[in-house]
């Protein structure tokens, strides 16, 4: 029997060229709107399933970076016992951040991977380059902005 554990999706922009691609991410995962009284694929809303096999996150996002590469989607696989979660966030023209997360879909950054970005040289005209760390607030700034529009 392989782990399984819940899959969450959102969905914050969607040419319609990208729609099918979309649905069908949708369907093959069996996600559901959070809000049993809407149709079709509404911007903002979450979808999701308690039960996928492990490795479902990483599916349904390369299917999305493939077949609707237009779209602006967040989503994540919750952790399975001692392992953590799967999380996958796509902006067009901006680009996508993939890392571990916790059930609430919050990435985690190891403390070592902060503590690596300090530099004590006083030389240095920041005390944080340039770096994995520092490199993704722009897009963290887009992703909120497209949150902001996230339903219940």
């Amino acid at each position: 029997m392989s782990d399984r554990s819940a899959l969450q999706l959102y969905v914050y922009a969607l040419p319609e060229e990208d729609r099918a691609a979309v649905q069908l991410g949708i369907d093959d995962n069996c996600l559901k709107p959070y809000e049993d009284s809407s149709s079709g694929i509404v911007l903002g809303m979450r979808y999701q399933t308690e039960e996928v096999p492990v490795g479902s996150a990483h599916d349904l996002a390369v299917h999305l970076l493939v077949s609707a590469p237009g779209t602006a989607f967040e989503l994540w696989q919750d952790p399975v016992f001692e392992h953590p979660g799967h999380y996958v966030a796509h902006l067009p023209g901006i680009g996508t951040y993939e890392g571990r997360c916790d059930s609430h879909g919050s990435p985690l950054v190891k403390l070592t991977e902060v503590l690596d970005t300090v530099t004590t040289a006083p030389d240095s005209p920041s005390a944080l380059p340039e770096d994995e760390f520092t490199r993704h607030g722009p897009f963290f700034a887009a992703l909120r902005r497209a949150q902001a529009a996230r339903r219940p």
